[in-house]
């Protein structure tokens, strides 16, 4: 057991202050029981004591005069108890509990300060002592039974303690890993949300693009999300919400200088042709055309060709100088590739694609496959955009 204060066992009247005037050492079972004794009053207080190395112990009894002349023949005689502590004052005994005969040791002081050792079988009033004494520590062992049931108990509600706190423990240890768990999941679920947002604004944004393209030449939604998709799946910055037509052939006329005056210096630029047998192509770019009096050429690794009949896209080869700025009699020039002149929309043989297209753009079979073959080609409608 840990330290502990002295522990009060049993006390019958409460006192203010108690002033232990003598004490008797008694030797039993190995361990050192004191009876302390003091006055209160006309009250016999007497405290036994239990004192080893860890502990201390102790029982404590209030006896009136009446009891103790009950009790023992030695107190007979006292009328007070201040006479029972003025006679024990007068006497120092020890009591030791060897056999069944016990032996009483009297030191008798004489007022001349002479010594003598008398030692009497007493036996009535050896046993009449002893009755208290034993009384006193059957309280004790009683009450130290009761301890280290107390004890017990209390090691079992420790125990039982410990067994809760760990499973608190483990308790908020599910919690936190759940609280940990749900967070992740929130998190991705947020994440989701976010995405679905983000998705719904590119939808909502593609679909207010396609909702603004006043085409005469592409009526099918299909074929410019096919170009679309295309376009925000290699440039990731660009975020259309608009789709705005800056000419046509069937409105604006078929001279060139009106299509320069109408697109030149704007970005993401789309051209949409359809030939008189039909086919619809065309090409985009992101860095846009100009007219120049000394021909310019530009990278643009941006830049495709498309048709919608074959519903295929022609990427350009990497690093080349495609974007053709050139004369105000020549077109939105896609270099060696495709191209168109003044007049485009009257004479047959002016709008053409050019044979050396495969060394300028990759997935093509054949270099005039745009236009089913055929290399000129009367422009029916001409169309271009810029991306907003």
């Amino acid at each position: 057991m840990d330290d502990a204060p002295p522990i009060l066992m049993e006390t019958p009247k409460t006192y203010s202050k108690i002033d232990y005037i003598e004490e008797i050492t008694i030797n039993k079972e190995k361990e050192n029981y004191k009876i302390h004794f003091g006055i209160q009053g006309n009250d016999l207080l007497i405290k036994a004591e239990s004192e080893n190395t860890k502990n201390i112990y102790y029982y404590q009894y209030c006896f009136t005069i009446n009891e103790l002349q009950n009790i023992s023949m030695i107190f007979s005689m006292y009328k007070a108890a201040k006479e029972i502590i003025a006679f024990l004052k007068d006497l120092k005994f020890e009591i030791e509990e060897k056999n069944e005969n016990l032996l009483l040791k009297f030191n008798v002081f004489m007022p001349n300060g002479q010594n003598k050792l008398i030692e009497l079988v007493l036996k009535k009033c050896l046993l009449d002592t002893n009755n208290i004494i034993k009384y006193l520590l059957e309280k004790i062992k009683s009450m130290e039974t009761n301890i280290k049931n107390l004890e017990e108990n209390i090691k079992l509600e420790k125990t039982k303690h410990n067994s809760e706190i760990k499973e608190l423990k483990d308790n908020i240890s599910n919690l936190k890993e759940n609280n940990i768990r749900y967070e992740n999941e929130n998190k991705k679920l947020w994440d989701e949300i976010n995405k679905l947002k983000e998705s719904q604004i590119k939808f909502s944004n593609k679909d207010d693009a396609i909702n603004s393209f006043d085409s005469k030449i592409i009526e099918s939604k299909d074929n410019i999300n096919f170009i679309l998709d295309y376009i925000k799946q290699n440039d990731k910055s660009l975020n259309i919400s608009k789709i705005k037509l800056l000419f046509r052939g069937s409105r604006d006329g078929e001279r060139t200088k009106t299509c320069h005056e109408l697109c030149d210096n704007k970005q993401h630029v789309l051209i949409i042709m359809k030939s008189e047998t039909g086919y619809i192509f065309g090409g985009y770019s992101k860095i846009g055309f100009k007219a120049n009096k000394i021909l310019e050429y530009k990278i643009d690794n941006n830049c495709f060709l498309f048709s919608l009949n074959l519903k295929k896209i022609y990427p350009v080869i990497k690093d080349k100088n495609v974007i053709c700025h050139t004369r105000e009699t020549s077109g939105l020039c896609f270099f060696g590739s495709l191209m168109f002149y003044d007049y485009f929309m009257s004479k047959k043989d002016w709008p053409n694609l050019n044979m050396d297209i495969k060394q300028y753009f990759n997935n093509l079979e054949t270099i005039y496959e745009m236009n089913g073959g055929q290399e000129y080609f009367k422009c029916d409608e001409l169309e271009v955009f810029q991306l907003l």
